[in-house]
């Protein structure tokens, strides 16, 4: 259908004819589909409207994408995009700090306007004008954008944590640091929703987007908590405007955050029936199908379920430049390692594509310590694709969960962390941004000895080490005492083991591990063998 669809756009461009794409409005709407084929009523309606604009060149009239509201932040260093929609035949001015762009309007009345790149500043206003119509856009700011996205952990805002009365307190006191949140309107708490919400998010209309706002003691209080003390540690130490865009919500999956072309491409399996299917978390699919139990829809939509949360917490974005990525997921993949290792670099490249930036970095959290069984296997998962992965760093949060709780209030070193590793890597801060990582191990002395990098030193979170221990050639693993030999080196070896041949650090699902630097970044759940 794709080569159909592009073999289309050629024969129109040959013959000098217009071209009316149906595909487009349609193609994040499945449930207008009952045989996947022909649209119901719904889908004809939008049918018909879309032709409707094409013949009349009557889209509405001139209008920007969400994130462009007064108070926005642009990305310094990059060409400034302004992104929206007009009628047809009207000519777009955009006007910015002196600068002037002027462009036609393109298919389906979207048009795009470039200007210049900039350095960091502000305020400055924007003047858009198409036709009679003009829209003034005021108290705009050059610096840089970041995405905070994920699930629960990353949307729990300030107001919940342990530090909130402090980060309140001194919200009003922050001057270069913007907010933009894409919230949930329909929690996904474990209730039936009713029809009408059912139908609501099969039209879209799931979430409440923007507008700016600069950080005070009302806006931060329903803000993340991680994405402010991410935010908070760049304007302290960059001194110039940052914007921060949170789109988290609650539950959500991978899978729920990536594209459906890439979906269709490169894993098109996850598609067919994901409410009953093996891909999706069981208490994932089961809080799903209670939420919308009260629709008829046989292909009702879900925010847990793959692409609908690129469709309704991403494409809000399209058009904005961004420096990067933080992203805190994974509590709702957790039950399949295999399966979101296959997912992460897969949403990754979702992303990337959608942003044109091939490098754009990924920052992102570790899952924490928590009772539940294949959370340590998990998190080593998660440390071996960070390794491997481009352009992609982790923040360890191992020493700051609840055994019961998945939503920990500590949130503030979270954001810390993930701040280090943008100022490391994004920024080229002479800082040690990691914790202490193990490169290779080695029998030695009826024991293992373990090699870290980012250790100038390494020391224990108390009076002794804990959380390491061996195996041997029959894989069952026993409690190793540990000693620190140098630096960088550490001796670990078992009275119950003859022989280890294999060593894992923090495997317990709430570990108490405490091995830090010299810096107090805690190391990884980590499993090594040792080379024959």
């Amino acid at each position: 259908q794709e080569l159909i669809q592009e073999h289309v756009k050629q024969i129109a461009k040959a013959e000098n004819v217009g071209l009316i794409d149906l595909h487009t409005p349609l193609y994040s709407r499945p449930d207008l589909f009952a045989d996947a084929i022909h649209p119901n009523a719904e889908g004809a309606g939008i049918i018909a409207q879309t032709v409707f604009e094409a013949i009349t060149g009557n889209y509405g009239g001139l209008s920007l994408m969400p994130l462009y509201t007064d108070g926005m932040v642009l990305q310094r260093g990059e060409p400034i995009l302004f992104y929206g929609k007009a009628n047809g035949k009207e000519q777009v001015k955009v006007t910015l700090a002196g600068k002037t762009a002027t462009v036609e309007y393109s298919d389906m009345g979207r048009w795009t306007a470039t200007l210049p790149k900039m350095e960091a500043g502000g305020p400055y206003e924007a003047v858009i004008t198409a036709g009679r119509k003009t829209i003034k856009l005021r108290d705009i700011y050059v610096g840089e954008v970041w995405l905070c996205s994920g699930q629960s952990n990353m949307e729990m805002p300030v107001s919940a944590t342990q530090n909130a009365k402090e980060d309140l307190a001194e919200a009003d006191n922050q001057p270069l640091l913007h907010l933009f949140q894409i919230s949930a309107l329909y929690p996904t708490n474990d209730i039936q929703w009713s029809a009408a919400v059912c139908d609501s998010m099969n039209r879209h209309q799931s979430m409440r987007i923007g507008p700016w706002e600069r950080c005070s003691r009302e806006s931060l209080s329903g803000f993340s908590a991680v994405a402010y003390h991410f935010g908070k540690m760049l304007a302290d130490s960059l001194k110039v405007p940052i914007g921060v865009i949170c789109n988290a919500v609650g539950g959500t999956t991978t899978e729920s955050w990536i594209d459906r072309h890439t979906l269709e491409w490169d894993f098109p399996a996850i598609l067919r029936d994901w409410y009953h299917g093996d891909f999706g978390m069981k208490w994932a699919r089961e809080r799903a199908l209670r939420n919308i139990s009260a629709s008829t829809n046989p292909l009702q939509r879900h925010p847990y379920a793959p692409a609908y949360m690129f469709e309704t917490g991403m494409l809000p974005l399209k058009g904005y430049s961004i420096k990067g990525i933080v992203w805190y997921q994974g509590e709702s993949n957790a039950h399949n390692m295999e399966l979101h290792e296959r997912l992460f670099p897969m949403l990754q490249k979702s992303w990337r594509n959608f942003f044109h930036d091939p490098e754009l970095p990924f920052y992102f959290v570790q899952l924490s310590s928590l009772n539940r069984p294949s959370w340590p296997r998990f998190r080593d998962s998660q440390r071996r694709m960070a390794s491997r992965l481009r352009n992609t760093w982790m923040a360890v949060t191992t020493d700051v969960g609840d055994s019961l709780d998945v939503h920990y209030t500590n949130k503030k070193p979270v954001g810390e962390r993930l701040g280090l590793q943008a100022l490391h890597h994004s920024y080229d801060y002479n800082i040690e941004s990691d914790g202490p990582i193990c490169h290779s191990v080695s029998a030695k002395d009826n024991g293992i000895e373990l090699q870290f990098i980012h250790a100038k030193s390494l020391s224990a979170k108390g009076s002794r080490l804990i959380g390491f221990e061996v195996a041997g050639a029959d894989g069952i693993y026993y409690p190793a005492e540990a000693q620190i030999t140098s630096s960088n080196t550490i001796l670990v070896r078992s009275s119950s083991v003859t022989r280890p041949l294999y060593v894992r650090y923090g495997w317990q699902p709430f570990t108490r591990a405490n091995l830090v630097n010299e810096v107090g970044l805690p190391c990884s759940t980590f499993q090594w063998a040792v080379k024959k």
